[in-house]
């Protein structure tokens, strides 16, 4: 029990020492990930779900919290909860651009 509690310590130790430098990394390039932003949302994860065929193509803007992300190379897809539900995105790098696309990459 005592090993297993040692362990569970070291695990969570590495992760913050992980999310700190990314922290680091990231003011260290001039980016302040704390920043209150503000911008229009046009939609939420419901809504889109519900009539997907209408929204198919087009741009939408969303806001939530990234609960899960999967990169696959030159893709990848994160989950994204919002005050209505969960929604799966789609994150191409060619969509977004390379720089774009390593700071995607970079969030937890």
């Amino acid at each position: 029990m005592a090993e297993q509690k040692k362990a569970q310590e070291q695990d969570l130790n590495h992760l913050l020492q992980v999310r700190r430098e990314k922290l680091a990394d990231l003011q260290a390039n001039g980016k302040n990930p704390f920043q209150i932003t503000k911008y229009d949302v046009t939609n939420h994860s419901m809504e889109i779900k519900n009539a997907f065929e209408e929204f198919e193509g087009k741009e939408v803007t969303l806001a939530g919290r990234m609960m899960s992300k999967r990169v696959m190379g030159k893709a990848s897809f994160c989950s994204i909860q919002d005050l209505q539900g969960a929604i799966q995105a789609y994150v191409a790098r060619d969509n977004l651009g390379e720089e774009s696309y390593k700071d995607f990459k970079k969030l937890d």
